[in-house]
């Protein structure tokens, strides 16, 4: 209890700087469902809380998913491009996106259909990402804040975003060392 063990996406760091690095990602199969909320934490929760259900068995075969990291979120708004395979709130600017990286061996046609007509399975290819580590609450003013070193960071370096920030969960609350 209290060490994490959760099989995590693979990836290769390319560069390393302190907390800052660079990584790849392989590519990965992930659910993922949008929640409009005004307040980031419900709208997490709520999300969380559907993906968790489709993972426990609330899939066509009713079968169990291993749970893996990192949980991902992700804020939407109305300035994004229409392009699947993520949903875009038309009509509120306070819609999250929130991703389980589903296990390693699950593909497109292995992986259960959710029953929740909400929740999506979404193909993704190799990425390349930036990255900060830190430690503490992944709430709403900590990833603002870390957000904002993170891209101070890519500046610095004359590094090209090309995406939307996201925030990676990969321990829970009680994972040793705090």
């Amino acid at each position: 209890i209290g060490i994490n063990n959760t099989p995590q996406a693979k990836y290769q760091s390319i560069e390393k700087n302190d907390n800052f690095s660079i990584r790849v990602y392989d590519p990965v199969v992930e659910a993922q469902i949008t929640v409009a909320d005004s307040d980031y934490k419900t709208a997490v929760n709520k999300g969380f809380m559907q993906l968790f259900k489709y993972i426990t068995g609330a899939n066509t075969v009713n079968e169990k998913i291993s749970m893996t990291a990192p949980v991902l979120t992700e804020k939407q708004s109305q300035n994004m491009a229409m392009t699947a395979p993520v949903f875009i709130s038309d009509s509120d600017d306070n819609a999250w996106t929130i991703a389980f990286v589903m296990p390693a061996d699950m593909t497109m046609e292995n992986a259960p259909k959710p029953t929740n007509e909400n929740i999506e399975l979404v193909e993704k290819p190799q990425n390349k990402v930036a990255v900060i580590q830190f430690s503490g609450f992944l709430d709403k003013q900590s990833i603002e804040s870390n957000t904002k070193k993170l891209n101070n960071w890519i500046k610095e370096n004359n590094l090209k975003v090309i995406g939307e920030p996201q925030a990676a969960g990969y321990n829970p609350p009680w994972t040793i060392p705090f």
